[in-house]
């Protein structure tokens, strides 16, 4: 008892040891596993915005040869549209609503048949609230006709952000056109690289955007949508235009706004440790006070982003202030004891808070900086 009521000097030096090194060891384990979820969350952010501006080859569901019979049947013959799109205004970006509104030219250059294609594309990932014909002209270049439509057209496309990385996050904006009509055989867009582009005047409230693409690749059905012409095992395959444009923070300024609040809580909780032990009341009360201003600040913080049933930066930040918060609670009440109950417990109270405050600012600022740094692209 007499150990751990009034421990000697050695076993006193060996208690404080091992709060500390208990408390490195907890930071360094929830550094550790939350900046590897996050690092991976990233990446496969990355894979993802990948995937969807490379052309990959899509399985129509048939063979060679029963694709060969089909087409035949249908006596399709392919028409090549050439397309690109120009992104004037990108307006009413909406995370918790999950859409975002875009203003862009549309066109289509094709030989031969009359086919129109403005008159039949859509936006798979969105609705077309607008849509204006500003051009259209045929040429005739000896026996094929040069066919040319330029639309106007506002959209509303749906976007599920991922906000496991807010406020440090990065997206991937798609506007995805196909032809309501034709399918792969039928029609065949071949992108405008050079034409398509973003204007300067293009400018997204915290975000950047660093970089644009425009690809055709195949979207298959998974169904023949009830068609009895086709095989069972058919997967209606449509040509689809994709410009994807990513975008990213442009600063640090949204991410210490958010979190300007609990950071300051946990600061101010570490004034606890320049009030003397002896002085219970004020001593806790900083650490208390400190205590539920962070967990307001949580409520503050929730209200700015959409509900999400995974782990985000946001959380982990949340989660580690609080508990930093705690643990400086904790560690006060430690101090009082040595206070009251060992001998020279001034002196060893002193020394302990000393400690305790070097360990917590430390490893709690290098704590945020990697979660930062795991989360940024």
């Amino acid at each position: 008892m007499r150990l751990l009521h009034n421990p000697s000097d050695v076993w006193k030096l060996r208690l404080i040891a091992i709060w500390c090194i208990l408390l490195v060891i907890g930071y360094t384990a929830a550094t550790i596993f939350m900046a590897d979820i996050l690092h991976d969350e990233k990446d496969l952010a990355i894979a993802r915005h990948e995937a969807r501006v490379t052309k990959v080859e899509v399985d129509t569901g048939l063979s060679d040869a029963e694709t060969e019979a089909f087409n035949a049947q249908n006596k399709s013959e392919n028409i090549v549209v050439s397309s690109g799109m120009y992104i004037d205004r990108i307006f009413d970006v909406d995370l918790p609503m999950s859409h975002w509104k875009v203003d862009f030219y549309i066109w289509f250059n094709w030989d031969g048949p009359n086919v129109h294609p403005g008159d039949n594309f859509h936006i798979i990932n969105g609705k077309i609230l607008d849509k204006e014909l500003k051009t259209k002209t045929s040429v005739n270049r000896g026996e094929v006709v040069q066919n040319y439509e330029l639309y106007r057209v506002v959209a509303e496309i749906t976007k599920f952000f991922n906000i496991s990385r807010y406020p440090r996050d990065d997206h991937l904006m798609t506007i995805l056109v196909e032809d309501t009509k034709r399918q792969a055989f039928d029609l065949t867009y071949l992108p405008d690289e050079k034409g398509s582009d973003v204007s300067s005047r293009v400018k997204l409230p915290g975000y950047e955007i660093y970089s644009r693409e425009v690809i055709e690749k195949g979207h298959a059905y998974r169904t023949r949508r009830g068609d009895p012409r086709l095989p069972e095992n058919y997967k209606a395959n449509f040509s689809q235009l994709t410009f994807g444009i990513g975008i990213k923070r442009a600063s640090w300024g949204l991410y210490l706004k958010m979190f300007v609040g609990i950071f300051a809580a946990v600061a101010f909780s570490m004034l606890a440790f320049f009030v003397s032990p002896a002085h219970t009341s004020p001593r806790f009360g900083i650490g208390v006070g400190a205590f539920f201003a962070s967990i307001a600040s949580i409520y503050v913080i929730s209200s700015q982003i959409p509900l999400s049933s995974t782990y985000t930066l946001t959380d982990f930040v949340t989660v580690s202030s609080v508990v930093t918060i705690f643990l400086t609670l904790l560690s006060s009440t430690r101090s009082v004891y040595m206070h009251h109950h060992w001998s020279d417990g001034d002196t060893w109270a002193w020394r302990f808070d000393r400690v305790v405050q070097i360990l917590f600012v430390t490893c709690y600022t290098v704590l945020n900086i990697t979660l930062a740094a795991s989360a940024s692209l």
